[in-house]
């Protein structure tokens, strides 16, 4: 990974997306690109109001983004070259758009909220870039301070491994922190005996595409999957949880659970999501 994105609205939580992507570059010998996206404010009465022009809010946003560049100057020197971009519009696409041109290997995003995964992620930008684009987006909690990720748990169905290329990224991640790879496959009742053959199947699929990655199996039953997630995590102290959104996928139904459902490693572990 040579090229990673950075969207931040300078709030606390970005900020800390932005130290944890400078301290991955530096150590994947990355460039990263600071982006802020940017939208001319609409007025919501009809009472008089002072908006500023385009070319203002263009400006403010630059500055920012290069207090926030002298910043990681000063920390990191010549060991970390960074790029600055605004844009006007809408976070999503505009982030979206620029992963593409520039061909981001990686797009990191702070998460915030007050623990729940409805609070975090439901609505946001992080969520939105999670299920639409390509570029595999690691989205960062506000709590997460970085560390070498040497435990790194990928959560998924076997069914989920459509193309070997999905995982390249993950594997690129574990070469350079020289990570253990934990395939969690959580089932809520055993699979049915006419599914055998497909789960063994993807079994086989996933074991020739980590061949090269230092890497085990591990299978837990659980009445609720994102509550074993949550133990797995705990018990075998991971440090970053990896998943593949699709329809039907773990990290969908992990959306879908009830707002009482609180997601522990959210707030401890960054969570990576590939495409």
């Amino acid at each position: 990974m040579k090229n990673i994105l950075v969207p931040t609205d300078f709030s606390k939580v970005s900020n800390n997306a932005v130290d944890y992507a400078a301290e991955m570059a530096v150590l994947m010998g990355a460039k990263i690109t600071l982006m802020n996206v940017y939208h001319v404010p609409l007025p919501v009465t009809d009472a008089p109001a002072v908006i500023p022009d385009i070319e203002t809010i263009e400006k403010i946003s630059v500055a920012a983004l290069k207090e926030v560049e002298k910043r990681l100057a000063l920390s990191y020197g010549n060991k970390l070259k960074i790029e600055c971009v605004s844009k006007c519009g809408f976070a999503t696409d505009e982030i979206d758009m620029y992963a593409h041109s520039i061909k981001a290997d990686l797009i990191i995003m702070g998460m915030q909220g007050a623990g729940y995964i409805s609070e975090k992620l439901i609505g946001s930008v992080t969520t939105s870039l999670i299920h639409r684009s390509k570029c595999p987006v690691l989205a960062i909690d506000e709590h997460v301070k970085y560390k070498i990720a040497k435990k790194i748990a990928l959560a998924c169905d076997y069914n989920e491994i459509e193309n070997e290329k999905v995982l390249e990224p993950l594997k690129a991640l574990a070469r350079s922190f020289k990570a253990h790879v934990y395939v969690l496959n959580v089932e809520r009742e055993l699979e049915p005996v006419v599914f055998a053959g497909q789960v063994v199947s993807g079994f086989m699929k996933l074991q020739n595409s980590l061949s090269n990655t230092d890497h085990s199996f591990h299978f837990i039953t659980s009445e609720n999957v994102v509550e074993g997630i949550n133990e797995f995590v705990e018990m075998s102290e991971i440090d970053m949880i990896v998943m593949i959104p699709r329809k039907h996928s773990i990290l969908k139904n992990m959306f879908n659970e009830p707002n009482s459902k609180r997601m522990a490693f959210h707030t401890k572990v960054p969570l990576l999501a590939l495409h």
